[in-house]
C-alpha cells in the first residue's frame, strides 16, 4: 500500500493505492501524520486532483478499484456517468440501475463509496436538499459549487 495527500481549500485529501489502482480517498481537516510516498498511481491522482480543482479536467483517468456488493458496484458505475456540473437524485440513480424503489439502498451505497471525488458521490442529492456526505456537507457543497452545480 502507498499513500499520500493533497491539500485542498476545504481539507486534506488522503489517497491510498495498491501497485495497480487507487482504492481509498478520505478527508481530514488536520494535516495527516504520514509521509507522502511516491508511486505512479498516486502521482496521477494528485495531478488530476490539481487539474480538477483548477477546472481544467472534468473526469478522472486514474485507475480505480472499488469494493462492495454487486448492487453497490452498479451504483458506482452509475455515479461515474453523472456529468461534471450536474446532479442526480438518489431516486434517479435507483431508476437508472433498474431498482426504482431502492433509493435508500442507493444512498447507503453512496455513503460506502471509498473513492470520493473520483467516483463522484457528491453529485447525488436528495429531492429537496443536498443530503449528507461522508466528509461533511460543507465538502459536498464546495465541490458542487466548484463544478457550477449550485
Amino acid at each position: 500500500m502507498y499513500q499520500s495527500f493533497y491539500k485542498a481549500d476545504f481539507a486534506y485529501i488522503i489517497l491510498q493505492c495498491t501497485e495497480n489502482a487507487l482504492f481509498s480517498v478520505d478527508f481530514s481537516t488536520k494535516k495527516p501524520n504520514l509521509s507522502k510516498q511516491k508511486h505512479l498511481i498516486l502521482d496521477q491522482a494528485l495531478e488530476e486532483l490539481d487539474l480538477y480543482f483548477k477546472k481544467k479536467i472534468f473526469h478522472f483517468n486514474t485507475p480505480l478499484t472499488s469494493h462492495g456488493s454487486a448492487f453497490e458496484q452498479k451504483v458506482y458505475q452509475s455515479l461515474v456517468q453523472i456529468p461534471y456540473g450536474k446532479t442526480r437524485t438518489y431516486q434517479e440513480i435507483a431508476c437508472q440501475i433498474n431498482h426504482p424503489k431502492a433509493f435508500r439502498a442507493v444512498a447507503n451505497a453512496n455513503a460506502k463509496n471509498q473513492l470520493a471525488i473520483f467516483i463522484p458521490c457528491h453529485r447525488v442529492v436528495a429531492k429537496h436538499h443536498l443530503s449528507g456526505y461522508n466528509g461533511g456537507v460543507f465538502i459536498k457543497e464546495f465541490l458542487l459549487k466548484l463544478e457550477g452545480a449550485l
